[in-house]
């Protein structure tokens, strides 16, 4: 994969107190300042928790197996305030591939004044991507919760004409498996891939995507290197639902992404906190993992490579019960999925102990984009949760 860095005509943009330009990955000093930013800014709700990327910032973008560039803002001090990377991939709308580019690190140092400013500046390297790359549809997700940012990119008025246009496109849950006790063992339908299933499996996975909003273009050989690639991934993680007749009607690979990146809470707050006083007590009685103290990460799996025949909760829940047995010995937290709102799949997590994280999946473009009139809304997103 070529260096994003050596193909791209260099970005500036100026404001009062800021400047943006891209990054260099090799810059190690870049990177360490980078990795800093992302553990300083707080992400506040119920739960108090930063994100952390070290000890590689530029890891998780190159997991996205494209071309990507990210974009630093400096105070006049030279200090980085402010980031967020673009990164691009073939996709699949409707009977055409296009070129699709996925908005994410997002960041503003905690009490820089710019922090608008910048969030308008992201408008400039969209373009900046589009020239370089052809890409001029994007999308992003945010918090539901973090109404400040969804106030500062998604509002339009007179001021923001130049900012980019931000439309729903798919609201959705984290939807957490807790950890607790032994749940029923998995359907006879569930296994575990080897080696004979990689045709099947892959076939089933492309033919998944093209069916998607934005669906990747997946080859033989960009599974293969994502096999390669990502840390501690391989075909025997992934788990296949099979019907009578040994047709796979389902996947799921869990994936450990702590290598790379980690949620570190911070503190509990309001009725969370009472709540972590009755599961950790029912934690210790019970042996099975407390959720974390302040200061301490929390351990575990994202449910990746999600695809269920006909949205069914059932092939879904047998999937489950089967990733939970592999993972419950683990001592882990918890397992995440991505389960859009008003999909039969959120029947499957009945009998489990969750939480729900509520998100929006944003479709991005230019106010004048060819794309102002197409309706993106759907419940099955080319969209992998793990990579957000």
């Amino acid at each position: 994969m070529a260096d994003p860095s050596s193909e791209v005509p260099p970005l500036y943009v100026r404001g009062d107190g800021w400047h943006v330009r891209l990054a260099d990955p090799n810059d190690v000093a870049l990177n360490r300042q980078l990795c800093e930013l992302f553990s300083s800014v707080r992400l506040e709700s119920a739960l108090t928790l930063t994100q952390e990327r070290e000890p590689d910032f530029f890891v998780l973008p190159r997991l996205h197996q494209g071309p990507f560039s990210t974009a630093v803002a400096f105070d006049d001090a030279g200090q980085v305030v402010g980031c967020g990377t673009v990164a691009v991939r073939d996709a699949v709308l409707g009977d055409q591939t296009l070129k699709t580019g996925y908005l994410c690190d997002l960041r503003v140092a905690p009490g820089f004044r710019g922090g608008i400013h910048l969030a308008r500046a992201y408008g400039h390297f969209m373009n900046h991507v589009e020239a370089t790359y052809g890409a001029d549809l994007f999308t992003t997700v945010i918090f539901d919760s973090n109404t400040a940012a969804v106030k500062a990119l998604t509002t339009r008025s007179d001021k923001r004409k130049e900012q980019p246009v931000y439309r729903p496109m798919t609201p959705f849950e984290m939807v957490s498996v807790q950890f607790t006790r032994k749940k029923p063992a998995p359907s006879n339908h569930v296994r575990p891939a080897t080696d004979a299933d990689l045709g099947p499996l892959l076939a089933y996975l492309a033919a998944r995507a093209r069916r998607r909003i934005l669906g990747e273009v997946l080859t033989p050989e960009r599974f293969a290197e994502r096999l390669a690639l990502w840390p501690g991934l391989s075909l025997s993680d992934f788990l296949i639902a099979t019907d009578a007749n040994d047709r796979i009607v389902g996947c799921l690979a869990p994936w450990d992404t702590s290598i790379f990146k980690r949620t570190r809470v911070m503190g509990y707050r309001g009725g969370m906190l009472w709540q972590k006083r009755l599961f950790n007590a029912a934690a210790s009685v019970m042996r099975f993992p407390p959720l974390p103290q302040p200061g301490e990460c929390f351990r575990f799996a994202f449910l990746t490579h999600l695809e269920v025949d006909d949205d069914d909760p059932a092939v879904m829940r047998d999937l489950l019960c089967a990733a939970y047995a592999r993972l419950r010995p683990r001592r882990l937290h918890f397992m995440s999925a991505f389960v859009p709102r008003g999909s039969p799949l959120a029947a499957a997590f009945s009998g489990f102990m969750t939480t729900k994280t509520r998100m929006t999946l944003y479709a991005v473009h230019r106010p004048d984009s060819r794309w102002a009139d197409t309706d993106l809304t759907t419940l099955h997103p080319g969209f992998e949760m793990a990579l957000s």
